[in-house]
């Protein structure tokens, strides 16, 4: 009875302290986050130093473990007839996984927009705006498609990811000599096991701050892959928003000397611009369409194709479900859509730095 009161005790200690961190970030913001995100990106660099030094993702591995150990010790509770001692075990070592968790990265959620860190402004823009901005990250990524390697049906070949994995990273580096807020870890993407499951999902890439670990499928398409490889080093830079993430990515790509990132970004930033103006106005959209050079619409069919292929629509239902549900649990009151709105960072960024 000891070991249980002491398990329920330290178990309402870690949540208390969840709670405290939580109030903090969010009503006390300002003081904040003058530390937190330097912090988390140091604790999450000194993981990823760690376990860089397996090549696989052992986040993936350390899931199995947990869940084998679930398994193990609830059937030996119920042989024994100890279940509370191991409800209370269960408890506690959830508490500190949500524990470290959220003081490691997921106060990231309510830090200051990433518009104000960088210094940009907060404005809405038109419709005609909009279809500028398109037409711009449109032509930037037919200019790029041409310098990468293409296969016989003219779709972008599948770099060697090890290769890129190692390359995603030079993009920030080159950020971080003059913006604090890249200045993370850019030790190499690794590959996850559980790729044909992602694409069932309809997943592409995670970040694991408890190891530091940036993984990325590989089910992902092609001329997608540097970019989400990008994507999920961006989340260890503690930019925890899908879409300052998505222009973490962009930003990183278009930075990257290598040209299959630059196009890879700039593929992305016109799919984003050009979903977004479509919602907007629908004729604008198909006009801007029709400039599209051959090689990128190639690319955006084959890769429509490519995902048609692998998801399982009710597996990806589910996991959008239960994504949307964390988001929004941690402020993102647009969920799962929150990806799609980093179309505002690349237009405020095409007129104030680009333009």
């Amino acid at each position: 009875m000891t070991k249980t009161i002491l398990r329920l005790t330290i178990s309402g200690a870690l949540l208390l302290l969840t709670a405290l961190a939580v109030v903090a970030a969010k009503f006390f913001g300002a003081f904040f986050f003058d530390f937190y995100p330097a912090l988390s990106r140091w604790v999450t660099a000194a993981l990823a130093g760690v376990t860089s030094v397996v090549p696989f993702a052992l986040c993936e591995f350390l899931l199995i473990a947990l869940i084998l150990w679930f398994v193990i010790t609830l059937v030996r509770a119920i042989v024994k007839k100890r279940m509370v001692r191991w409800l209370t075990g269960a408890l506690l070592v959830l508490c500190a996984l949500l524990t470290a968790f959220v003081c490691i990265w997921g106060l990231n959620y309510y830090a200051q927009p990433m518009r104000e860190r960088l210094g940009l402004s907060d404005r809405q823009f038109t419709v005609e705006e909009l279809k500028e901005a398109t037409i711009y990250y449109r032509d930037r990524a037919g200019e790029l498609a041409d310098k990468v390697e293409r296969d016989e049906n003219g779709v972008m070949v599948e770099y060697d990811f090890g290769e890129l994995a190692k390359a995603a990273g030079n993009g920030y580096e080159t950020l971080g000599q003059s913006m604090e807020d890249f200045s993370g870890s850019t030790v190499r993407v690794k590959k996850l096991l559980s790729s044909p499951l992602q694409g069932k999902l309809g997943a592409t890439g995670v970040f694991i701050c408890l190891t530091g670990e940036s993984c990325v499928s590989t089910t992902t398409h092609s001329a997608s892959m540097p970019y989400t490889m990008c994507h999920e080093i961006g989340h260890r830079m503690a930019f925890a928003r899908e879409d300052e993430a998505n222009f973490a990515g962009f930003l990183a790509c278009a930075a990257n000397p290598r040209a299959e990132f630059q196009y890879s970004g700039y593929y992305a930033a016109f799919r984003y611009c050009y979903n977004a103006l479509y919602g907007q106005d629908p004729a604008a959209a198909q006009e801007v369409w029709r400039g599209v050079s051959e090689a990128v619409a190639r690319d955006w069919a084959d890769s429509a194709e490519h995902y048609k292929a692998l998801r399982n629509e009710t597996a990806a239902e589910v996991s959008d479900t239960v994504y949307d549900a964390y988001l929004k649990s941690f402020s993102v009151k647009s969920g799962v859509q929150s990806y799609g709105e980093v179309a505002d960072l690349l237009l405020v960024w095409y007129f104030e730095r680009l333009k």
